[in-house]
């Protein structure tokens, strides 16, 4: 039976590209995404798909390799709405100049 979930992900992911992770695993389990990167420590996921899938999936994106970067990790579940495939989306920009994006990066 399919189904829809929401995944709220927060931690240090600034370095860890979650866009490619998710969407590798999300075709690798079958299922339909939609990807909202916030910032550099927040993403939502739009999940879809078979309850076996979900499960796997959820799985593969809490104790994957990229693990070590999650602090906080959610799931609720919520009503159909019919994603088809997988679809990434930035929410919001961070306000920085060019001049402290560069300073940003070095000091880390």
């Amino acid at each position: 039976m399919k189904k829809h979930i929401n995944v709220f992900i927060e931690g240090k992911l600034e370095r860890a590209d979650f866009n490619f992770y998710s969407q590798t695993g999300a075709y690798k389990y079958n299922i339909d995404a939609v990807y909202k990167n916030g910032d550099t420590r927040h993403i939502d996921l739009e999940l879809e798909g078979e309850n076996n899938d979900l499960d796997d999936y959820v799985n593969f994106l809490k104790t994957g390799p990229l693990h070590k970067h999650i602090e906080l990790f959610r799931v609720e579940e919520a009503e159909m709405v019919g994603i088809r495939g997988f679809k990434s989306y930035k929410v919001h920009e961070e306000e920085l100049t060019f001049t402290d994006r560069v300073k940003k990066f070095f000091k880390k």
